[in-house]
């Protein structure tokens, strides 16, 4: 019986992958490197430090240190993110008050900072639905690694059998199977990522198999 939904953040709850991902191609810009943000999806899902070794090797970069190219980064997409509002996937919050009202626990898993998620939610305001959330500080290993979905399972007393996961990413796709649930892979950010091994796709929140999951 499925008792929890988890939730990935980043182009899970808002589009903020494409903020970040345009982030980063202006940072190589500035260092000489031009590319498209569109060629740098197979880094979503993954944290800023294996994106940071990724981004060294891809682009020549390893006369920088990587916290010289975090920052670098960082300071880019802070700018842009959190200098504009912030507002949840197009049917999200209808979904959240569905799910809830079913009676099934919702969460948030992300290889992101604790303190990013939670701003995240509060500019949102979908706190409230949700019972747990955790970002990349929670386990030794980050997406693709399962650690973190274990860890929310166990904070939540729950078997993987009981859980559904709705990623976006190749790497949250593959954390996901690793722990043993159900993965749902969610299309709507736009951004174009290999979503292989995922156990059914959807393109948008209305069609989320709400009754399939509360049948379960």
């Amino acid at each position: 019986m499925i008792k929890a939904v988890l939730f990935d953040c980043d182009g899970v709850l808002l589009n903020s992958e494409k903020i970040y991902l345009e982030s980063v191609c202006c940072y190589l810009k500035n260092l000489g490197r031009e590319t498209q943000w569109e060629t740098l999806a197979y880094l979503v899902g993954a944290d800023i430090q294996a994106i940071t070794v990724q981004l060294k090797k891809d682009f020549q970069l390893e006369e920088l240190s990587d916290e010289e190219v975090i920052k670098g980064q960082r300071q880019i997409f802070n700018e842009r993110f959190y200098g504009s509002p912030l507002t949840p996937m197009e049917g999200l919050v209808p979904l959240l008050e569905t799910l809830r009202d079913s009676g099934i626990t919702l969460g948030v898993v992300s290889s992101s900072g604790q303190d990013y998620v939670e701003y995240v939610l509060k500019q949102l305001n979908i706190g409230e639905y949700f019972q747990l959330y955790i970002g990349r500080e929670a386990a030794e290993r980050s997406k693709p690694c399962p650690d973190l979905y274990l860890e929310a399972l166990r904070r939540l007393g729950l078997t993987p059998a009981e859980a559904v996961i709705v990623e976006d990413s190749f790497n949250g796709i593959k954390a996901g199977k690793a722990a043993g649930c159900h993965v749902i892979a969610y299309t709507g950010s736009g951004i174009r990522q290999d979503i292989t091994g995922a156990d059914q796709v959807i393109d948008s929140y209305g069609d989320f198999p709400v009754e399939e999951l509360i049948k379960k």
